[in-house]
């Protein structure tokens, strides 16, 4: 056999057909793709099938490994798939025939077994063939190039036939083996099945009996019950009495009579809020009764094909959770509850009369613990004379003198709770030392305290009063030292002494001592005098000091303007001008003493030089 690559072109290609001998010419043109065509034009239909037979049964003559398919195997006991593996062939012979009518591709031996290989091209190996197979005992696998294009060269073949093409077993005894196995298997997890369901059929039954009587005897028992029904005060005030008792079916599941189970739901489901943030219907609520105990152990998890089945038996009968939605529905039908979201709720209007009765009655006991406690104490706080055999007990059970109820009955009244609970706040806060006396006793025996209270409260007032004093002579004493240190520091001598001394009418006909002495504003005011003194003497000494400066250059501007003689005549003349005084007293500051040297200017112009 040769490819069209390796032959001339034409007639000249030497070639004839594998399949029905007729001669070929080798087509190899520039346009279509180079392949074999029959000289006569007609071609027959089966020559690339016969070539790929033909190469395939080559490649094993030249090829020892090829690849086994996966098959199904038994390991231990189970049946499992087994990898395909890559084997040494040895080449036997093509075209095998017996008398058992087998006519295999290849006959080969690998892994010291004799392998059949068949090589389907147009057409896989039908179930007769596979059983001839399998009655002749020899293991055969096929190999599947129906997809190889025909115009594959020999390397492409040969992979295909080795490794690559898709393969199968079709006979091999461990195969029969796994699954004779696996229908065994299969029989008799079968059989496993239908005795379970057998054995659960009876227990079915017995189970729907058994529940069926027990709901039975559970009514009877419920019957001759005694009800008491918890908390029923709050349901009565709210309106919610009628509302339990609902005798729905399948209540006998429940250990305790209706009206029992349906206030607690109504209690401590929709009013304490004790599912939380769970929403409130029949399977949280279900939940809630079983951690009561008030289910009982038989009727719970009880399965729906169960419970349909003891309904038909007992038509009283439902589960636990089916009594409860029941009750759930009917008090929607009521308008006691409302939907909300997936759940239920109580109405706006029941809730809220409820929860502001609680909390009323929260803050009645919360205060009647706190005066129990603050009678305990007080009474711990009396002499034992005084106290005599008064407990917080035996005090709650004394008459209460304004109501003529006990104490424990009037504390819980509206009317009389504010006014007990003050006196006894009153009495509480005298004996702990930070309180006014108290204005009544509350029926408890505080003369004697009160006594002590009133000598007690004395006492502190004239200590207080004493300290008062002791604290202002001392802040008069040091108001008086700090007006002295800062006299000290900006007078002595003579002046220290009028300072201080010298009344004043801006310190209220006061000395500056007397002033600071009297208060702390007294101080400022003593302090700023003494500020505006040392400021007025600061001022006169510059005044005084500019005087003399000016005077000293009016002298010596006379001495050089005039005669000696007309000097002092100058100097000591009293001028209209100059506010009838002397040059030499009104000079004090530069406008002055300029307007003395204009005087001097005349007297100069009027009288000449000093030569």
């Amino acid at each position: 056999m040769a490819h069209i690559s390796e032959v001339q072109r034409g007639i000249a290609c030497g070639c004839n057909c594998p399949a029905c001998g007729g001669r070929l010419v080798a087509r190899k043109g520039d346009e279509n793709v180079p392949h074999f065509g029959h000289d006569d034009g007609e071609a027959c239909g089966g020559g690339p099938e016969t070539v790929l037979h033909l190469l395939a049964k080559e490649v094993f003559q030249t090829n020892p490994t090829m690849l086994l398919p996966e098959r199904l195997g038994l390991a231990k006991g189970n049946v499992v798939m087994k990898p395909g593996q890559q084997v040494t062939t040895q080449f036997l012979r093509t075209e095998f025939t017996d008398p058992k009518t087998i006519i295999p591709d290849l006959y080969v031996r690998a892994l010291g077994y004799d392998l059949f290989v068949e090589v389907a091209v147009t057409h896989a190996s039908d179930e007769g063939k596979i059983q001839r197979l399998r009655e002749h005992g020899v293991m055969a696998v096929e190999i599947d190039l129906s997809k190889l294009p025909r115009d594959s060269i020999r390397e492409q073949i040969t992979d295909a036939v080795l490794q690559s093409a898709p393969r199968c077993w079709l006979y091999h005894p461990d195969i029969d083996r796994a699954l004779a196995k696996s229908r065994a298997d299969e029989e008799k997890w079968q059989a496993a099945q239908e005795k379970r369901f057998a054995d659960f059929q009876a227990r079915h039954e017995n189970r729907v009996g058994e529940l069926a009587r027990a709901y039975v005897d559970a009514s009877r028992q419920l019957a001759g019950k005694k009800i008491v029904v918890p908390r029923d005060a709050e349901l009565q005030a709210v309106g919610l009495a009628p509302h339990v008792g609902i005798k729905v079916a399948g209540y006998a599941c429940f250990t305790v009579p209706p009206a029992v189970w349906q206030a607690v739901i109504l209690t401590e489901v929709f009013h304490d809020k004790c599912l939380g943030d769970e929403i409130p219907k029949a399977v949280p609520i279900t939940k809630h009764l079983e951690k009561r105990n008030l289910i009982r152990p038989l009727f719970r998890r009880v399965s729906r094909e169960v419970a349909d089945d003891t309904a038909l038996a007992e038509p009283r009968f439902a589960p636990a959770w089916k009594a409860i939605d029941s009750y759930l529905q009917h008090l929607l039908g009521k308008e006691v509850l409302a939907h909300q979201g997936y759940g239920v709720m109580l109405e706006k209007h029941l809730a809220d009369k409820w929860t502001a009765r609680t909390l009323a009655l929260k803050q009645r006991t919360a205060a009647m613990h706190a005066a129990v406690q603050k009678v305990d104490w007080i009474l711990a706080e009396l002499p034992d004379r005084e106290r005599g055999n008064m407990t917080g007990e035996s005090w709650l059970d004394s008459v209460h003198t304004e109501s003529g109820m006990t104490y424990r009955a009037a504390i819980r009244s509206d009317i009389e709770a504010p006014k007990i609970t003050s006196e006894i706040d009153a009495v509480f806060a005298m004996l702990r030392g930070n309180g006014r006396l108290p204005y009544a006793t509350a029926g408890l025996p505080v003369e004697g305290a009160i006594e002590r209270r009133k000598a007690q409260i004395a006492k502190q007032a004239r200590d207080l009063r004493e300290k008062q004093i002791q604290e202002a002579n001392r802040l008069r004493q040091s108001r008086r030292d700090r007006l002295c240190v800062d006299a000290e520091t900006e007078l002595t001598g003579p002046d220290l002494g009028a300072f201080l001394n010298t009344k004043r009418d801006e310190l209220n006909a006061m000395t500056p001592l007397e002033a600071a002495e009297d208060s702390e504003p007294g101080l400022t005011k003593a302090r700023d005098q003494l500020s505006a003194l040392v400021r007025q003497r600061r001022e006169q000494a510059e005044a005084d000091a500019e005087r003399k400066l000016y005077q000293e250059k009016i002298i010596a501007d006379a001495k050089q303007a005039l005669s000696a003689k007309d000097v002092e005549t100058f100097l000591n003349g009293r001028d209209d001008d100059l506010g009838r005084t002397t040059p030499l007293l009104y000079v004090r500051d530069d406008p002055t003493y300029r307007k003395a040297q204009g005087k001097l200017a005349e007297w100069q112009r009027g009288f000449g030089g000093p030569f």
